[in-house]
């Protein structure tokens, strides 16, 4: 045996060290020991695709690749099904290292578990542990079972604070993990920012481009991945970092291919000029609100957790909404004193309904509650195994709602089961749509399909589905409108389209305007109204044999894809972005008559409440409600 190998074997049995680390020790003449990490993203693996073997080569080369552990950033899978879960979690269990994992906008936008599966098969939707003099901190950007930008709940931020605050002492170099990149697309990026540059934070790592890329995340440099596959090439890969002593290496790393030189290095000490010619997303702008004349905000409240259900009120003194918290809450918005708090497991994604003294929800642990609006005491519950996460609809002395794949009519007063519908294959999420008549009742699944049931029985009359086969096109998160024996939808394949009521059929389809799940109708039933994913919000007739255009208006909101339902209340209609702008416009012209910046994330549902007044709730927490100036008039408003 030669005498470098001897001295490497006693120094082996004298410390008990791996053999890869003592080939870095054998690599760094100063014996600072190299930490080599296996950094994945975007894996997206559907069963059966060739994603699934994809990664498994992926993780065999990475077992013979002395790494010390390793990461990925999120969308590990591509539709974010629990047997897309499944597979890609027996594949990265044959990993031979320790994997830190936080999901992607794949796991959690259209999860059909509510995001339980993720949390269930890993343990966590988020992590931090130390490796040396480095920590690193992983989170969830969400966005949370509905199109929008990223965001980190408020419980995540205040967790993010507090563990920074008790784990990165002075000799820590913190590195951050996300799928989101700290910038565009994530509508509270500066509440992250702000934090992690109180502790010495010298490095993002994210996914969600694709492309191996560095970026100025607000003065700190970011390294978004490439993905386990990307355009122009059929050779998978993964990412590769290596940190030792002050340097931070970025690898690309093309399966059976030898690494190259590092995409970029830099010192970590010191990491601005790496970034220094890379602009930085600005903070969020709020002067539209001086753009307009003064909304008069008659409430604001803001919550310590994320609220993803609308507000539903139940009288001048009483409203009720559900939080990230599990906890369904009851305030009198006069005295904004609590009434009444209930608490489940899980986030609450299902807006309260209210009829005769009871408010119905259904929540993620596979329940539909009813519970007395007056004391919150649940009155009858029922299991359905599922979860549920869409909005009920009450009329006359039943609850019609959807939860996991199945639709139930109950009775109000009790929670007796009236009839229960299998027809769906993929979670229900939207509110339903009972006709004027009361006969017939329409909601779409993440299946492909929208549903038509006879309101009485339950019995399926038609589905409908506008021919793609990739279910991100359903309109799973879409509510129709109906008039004139017509159904109007629009859904993410980006048409709207108008069926017969009757029969099912397709009456007219059209995609000249780029609409995706934001709609509503008139109070008298003769236009329609879609917001579009660029500034512009239109009115189209429901009397016409094919797409006519009423009016549009351009709101100057950019990019958006948020799914909050559009209503008209008064003779305004009001729409909501996805960086917290409502928009009021004359139900007549489309003529602005306000925007008003409510928040920086998305706005989850507007409620009219009668006399010219709306509430709104925000991802962030927020709870407001508006009157303005401009009801049933057509004469003032800024164009």
């Amino acid at each position: 045996m030669q005498k470098p190998a001897l001295l490497s074997l006693l120094f082996s049995i004298l410390i008990g060290t791996s053999t890869s680390t003592i080939a870095q020790l054998a690599a760094n003449p100063d014996n600072i020991p190299q930490l080599r990490v296996a950094f994945l993203t975007d894996i997206h693996v559907s069963p059966g695709a060739a994603s699934e073997p994809n990664l498994e080569n992926i993780v065999s080369e990475i077992n013979e690749g002395g790494y010390d552990f390793a990461v990925a950033t999120g969308d590990v899978t591509n539709t974010g099904l629990d047997t897309e879960l499944i597979t890609v979690h027996r594949i990265l269990s044959r990993l031979k290292i320790p994997l830190h994992i936080i999901p992607g906008n794949h796991e959690t936008n259209w999860s059909e578990s509510a995001c339980q599966t993720f949390s269930r098969l890993w343990g966590n939707d988020r992590f931090f542990f130390s490796s040396g003099n480095y920590l690193f901190i992983g989170f969830d950007t969400g966005p949370f079972m509905k199109m929008g930008d990223g965001h980190v709940k408020e419980e995540d931020v205040r967790w993010l604070q507090q563990t920074l605050a008790r784990e990165a002492g002075k000799d820590k170099t913190v590195i951050s993990l996300s799928h989101y990149p700290l910038g565009d697309g994530l509508d509270n990026w500066y509440e992250v920012t702000d934090i992690l540059k109180r502790y010495n934070t010298r490095m993002v790592l994210c996914g969600h481009g694709h492309r191996l890329s560095l970026h100025n995340f607000d003065g700190l440099p970011g390294i978004m991945g490439r993905a386990a596959l990307i355009g122009g090439s059929d050779v998978p890969g993964y990412n590769i970092l290596t940190l030792r002593h002050d340097s931070a290496c970025i690898y690309e790393k093309r399966l059976h291919t030898p690494i190259g030189a590092p995409f970029v290095s830099f010192a970590l000490a010191d990491p601005s000029p790496v970034i220094k010619n890379r602009p930085s997303v600005p903070r969020p702008d709020t002067t539209i609100n001086t753009a307009y004349p003064s909304s008069v905000i008659s409430f604001r409240m803001n919550d310590s957790a994320t609220i993803f259900t609308g507000v539903l009120p139940v009288s001048k003194h009483m409203i009720v909404y559900g939080n990230s918290r599990g906890q369904v809450i009851a305030l009198d918005p006069v005295t904004k004193k609590m009434i009444w708090r209930r608490e489940y497991p899980g986030s609450v994604y299902s807006t309260p309904v209210h009829g005769k003294g009871i408010i119905v929800f259904s929540t993620i642990d596979g329940l539909i509650h009813g519970l007395d609006a007056r004391t919150g005491k649940e009155k009858w519950n029922i299991s359905t195994g599922e979860p549920g996460i869409s909005e009920g609809l009450v009329k006359d002395n039943a609850v019609y709602i959807g939860t996991g794949s199945h639709f139930y009519k109950l009775s109000l007063s009790d929670g007796r089961l009236l009839w229960k519908n299998n027809s769906a294959k993929g979670q229900l999420q939207a509110k339903p749509v009972i006709t004027p008549g009361g006969d017939a009742l329409l909601f779409g699944a993440w299946d492909r399909h929208l549903y038509c049931l006879d309101a009485a029985t339950g019995e399926e009359k038609w589905k409908w589905d506008n021919g793609k086969t990739n279910r991100l096109y359903s309109p799973g998160n879409t509510v129709p409108a109906v008039a004139e024996g017509k159904v109007f939808l629009v859904a993410p394949d980006r048409y709207m389209t108008a069926i017969d009521l009757a029969s099912g059929k397709t009456l007219w389809r059209d995609n000249s305007r780029h609409v995706r799940e934001s709609m509503g109708i008139s109070t008298d039933g003769r236009l329609v109204y879609a917001k579009l994913m660029n500034d512009t919000i239109i009115a189209v007739s429901t009397q016409t044999d094919s797409f006519h255009l009423v009016w549009e208006t351009n709101g100057k909101f950019g990019y958006e894809h948020n799914p909050c339902p559009i209503i008209e209340t008064g003779g305004v209609v009001y729409a909501g972005t996805k960086n917290g702008v409502l928009i009021a416009a004359d139900a007549a012209t489309g003529k602005i008559l306000f925007e008003h910046k409510a928040g920086n994330s998305s706005i989850n549902e507007i409620t009219a409440a009668g006399n010219g007044k709306v509430w709104i709730s925000l991802i962030e927490g927020s709870i407001q409600q508006y009157i303005h100036p401009y009801t049933n008039s057509t004469s003032t408003g800024k164009n």
